[in-house]
């Protein structure tokens, strides 16, 4: 969600705008239908519109990478150069995300695991031990996280999303050698959400793309690694042809 960017908006300082929108189906737009990357690229587009921004860094954080591939892809006049924060990428979708994607099993699991994390989460003994355990992770966002987006209301966005990742992605992949913007993509070591081989190949596919591991970091990059994210977006917007 938007909010989580918080740290990120505050490592870049005051003389650059961010734009954290909520995508559709999540936080504050949870009343609209989830959809697919090409959706979600479009959509962007109506938030930079309303915005009053022409063309911008696009920071794509896990599942939202596959959205900023995309709106590069579809829309590269808007995008002036890309971040890809614990991106899904080649190597994905996985054997888990075919099982979850499916309506039955996958809607059954996914309910179960919702439901359960939220109740894990909600405990202060749990959330206290993630603040101390995770990089990045505060007990604030925790509770957070399992009041807003791990509600019921948000299960029909996953599963939508997880459709897209298995229906919609490989278009998305076939794409990569198009992206023509400075673009960086940044892995924690110890993301063990995104395919391990997932970042390297990435960053080998979109031409002129850099690499970057971030010692001790897991999948939540826009908390635990703030500083990390915000270098990279300068680097990338100095490199930009604006």
């Amino acid at each position: 969600m938007g909010r989580d960017f918080s740290a990120v908006s505050r490592a870049l300082g005051e003389d650059r705008r961010v734009v954290a929108p909520d995508r559709p189906g999540w936080g504050s737009r949870v009343g609209e239908a989830a959809r697919g990357f090409a959706a979600g690229a479009d959509d962007a587009v109506r938030v930079l519109d309303g915005e009053g921004v022409d063309r911008a860094v696009v920071l794509g954080f896990s599942w939202g990478g596959g959205v900023a591939l995309e709106l590069a892809r579809r829309h590269p006049d808007r995008v002036g150069a890309l971040v890809l924060a614990a991106s899904i990428g080649p190597g994905e979708p996985t054997a888990v995300d075919r099982i979850l994607a499916r309506p039955v099993p996958g809607r059954a699991i996914c309910a179960g695991g919702l439901a359960a994390t939220r109740l894990l989460l909600r405990r202060p003994a749990v959330a206290g031990l993630l603040g101390r355990g995770m990089k990045g992770v505060d007990p604030t966002h925790a509770h957070h996280f399992a009041d807003h987006c791990l509600r019921p209301a948000v299960l029909d966005s996953f599963m939508a999303e997880q459709q897209a990742l298995v229906g919609e992605f490989p278009v998305v992949l076939a794409g990569l050698e198009a992206v023509r913007v400075p673009t960086a993509v940044l892995t924690g070591d110890r993301d063990r959400l995104i395919a391990s081989a997932s970042p390297r190949r990435l960053a080998e596919a979109i031409p002129g793309a850099v690499l970057r591991v971030i010692p001790g970091a897991g999948h939540f990059l826009p908390g635990a690694a703030a500083p990390a994210l915000a270098e990279a977006i300068a680097e990338v917007a100095a490199r930009a042809d604006w």
